[in-house]
């Protein structure tokens, strides 16, 4: 039976994937009959959509990556943790195991789960070791990448059985519901190509700002064609920069922070993300739930969520071998709607919510 009091803790500022996860995860506990608490850091993005939230009893407090060593702010969450009666943990962030997982086993929680997000090493050193075998009771993680990468420099962090593969979950129905007309108006006979996230280094957009540059001087017959950017972030003069270094003002838009990614995707034909790295990438379900075509690289977790020749292309991670790729796809009406076609279809049979949360409740039964 799934434990009847579930406690989410995350102390991230930001909002990013890992605040959505959590965020979405404790709205459909509370609606699947849980109790739900949840922890967070005071001021953060999480905290201020919580507030007044039905059925979910906040707890805020400035929390850091030292704050496990501060025996005031861990008598506060064991005392909460036992008030609340907490049979379930979930924690989100590094510092998150040491001060939350510290916490609830002092409360005597029978269940510590850490969900890792993020596809990078854990470190070999003595104290992840004890945290991992002696405070945490289970992992989840959201790929098979960021389960090889938790494991890389030591085999041994925890046993198979406890660690538990759970995607992303995407609501397809609410992302629907949302309002879709198209962002940026078309240009009669353009193919748009766009990508989405913060503009920084991971995410790669000069490497598509590149691969717009040889599209552009291609030898090979190329549809006229223009690319959106979405997002904001620490790159984006050094970006704007290599635009106007390559001439492609008329080429390449940057359209600043999106809060509708529905009409963002309604304004493309072709989703390209250049991330080198990702632990899962919402932005992939949400254009393939809009049956676009993706162009992505063939790394970390990328490969999970789009299979190449299936819902997308994908290539090593350099600008001639994406350009290929969107050129393919540009020129190909027939392709792009196939793939489009398969890539919504994965989303709804590997990816959507309802599915992802049962896999939930499962590792909470385990």
């Amino acid at each position: 039976m799934q434990p009847k009091s579930l406690c989410f803790f995350n102390s991230n500022k930001p909002w990013g994937g890992g605040e959505h996860w959590h965020f979405q995860s404790a709205l459909m506990a509370r609606d699947a009959g849980s109790r739900v608490s949840f922890v967070a850091c005071e001021g953060s993005a999480l905290a201020q959509r919580l507030q007044g939230v039905p059925g979910i009893t906040l707890l805020t407090l400035p929390l850091g990556g030292l704050s496990f060593l501060n025996p005031c702010a861990i008598a506060r969450l064991v005392r909460f943790f036992r008030q609340q009666r907490v049979d379930a943990v979930l924690l989100c962030l590094p510092r998150d195991v040491k001060v939350g997982g510290i916490a609830a086993r002092l409360a005597a929680v029978p269940d510590i789960i850490y969900r890792r997000g993020i596809a990078v090493p854990v470190r070999n050193r003595l104290l992840n070791r004890l945290l991992f075998r002696h405070v945490l009771t289970k992992l989840i993680v959201n790929s098979l990448e960021t389960k090889r990468c938790v494991l890389s420099e030591n085999p041994d962090l925890m046993p198979p059985e406890r660690i538990h593969l759970i995607y992303n979950g995407f609501d397809v129905a609410e992302f629907e519901a949302r309002p879709g007309a198209e962002l940026v108006p078309r240009r009669p006979g353009e193919i748009v190509i766009g990508t989405a996230g913060r503009l920084t280094a991971q995410k790669g957009q000069h490497l598509l700002i590149e691969a717009a540059a040889l599209l552009r001087d291609s030898s090979l017959p190329c549809p006229p064609f223009r690319v959106l950017i979405a997002g904001a972030g620490e790159r984006e003069a050094e970006l704007k920069a290599l635009v106007q270094r390559h001439g492609l003002q008329d080429h390449v838009e940057f359209l600043g922070f999106v809060t509708n990614m529905k009409a963002f995707h309604a304004s493309i034909d072709i989703f390209a993300l250049p991330s080198l790295w990702e632990g899962f990438g919402f932005v992939l379900a949400e254009a393939m739930t809009m049956r676009l075509p993706v162009a992505a690289f063939e790394v970390s977790s990328i490969p999970e969520v789009v299979e190449h020749g299936a819902t997308g292309l994908l290539c090593p991670p350099e600008a001639a071998a994406l350009a290929a790729n969107l050129l393919r796809l540009m020129s190909d009406a027939g392709l792009r709607a196939k793939l489009g076609e398969a890539g919504r279809r994965r989303v709804l049979e590997r990816f959507e919510v309802h599915k992802t949360f049962a896999d939930f409740e499962a590792c909470l039964r385990a």
